[in-house]
């Protein structure tokens, strides 16, 4: 009767786990000044950009994100596209300096069409810092 009871709950987690996927957030993967995107203003703590509310700060768990994005100094563009266990999609390269990369990870549920293209991560990178984003930089970079 044990064994049976003990059968049970473990067939009851794993169809409990069953489509359960934790939700992305940078902050499981990098450190920076991190900015948190959402249709709503959340807290006291969101500012309205015109087409979403960006919150400086930590987000906690129950808030509905649509983006996030993060500046980081001495930071490794290629490093953080294998560390997101990522493919390169493109990039490009524009006039005030940036070098950005577009890319795709299944670890990220969320994503967008550029160019035709499926991406879910975004980074610009200069010289000295880079600010990566997904599924895109939401704010200015």
């Amino acid at each position: 009767m044990k064994k049976l009871f003990v059968v049970i709950i473990v067939f009851l987690i794993l169809i409990g786990n069953i489509g359960y996927q934790k939700k992305f957030t940078l902050l499981d993967y990098f450190s920076g000044d991190y900015y948190a995107y959402s249709n709503d203003p959340i807290s006291d703590n969101y500012v309205y950009l015109g087409n979403c509310y960006m919150n400086y700060g930590k987000i906690n768990s129950t808030e509905e994100i649509i983006g996030e994005s993060m500046t980081i100094y001495n930071f490794e563009p290629v490093a953080a596209i294998e560390k997101l266990n990522a493919k390169i999609v493109f990039s490009e390269y524009l006039d005030n300096g940036a070098s950005v990369i577009y890319a795709f990870s299944d670890n990220i549920s969320r994503s967008v069409m550029v160019n035709n293209k499926r991406v879910n991560i975004q980074i610009a990178y200069y010289d000295d810092y880079s600010i990566i984003g997904w599924p895109l930089i939401l704010g200015s970079f």
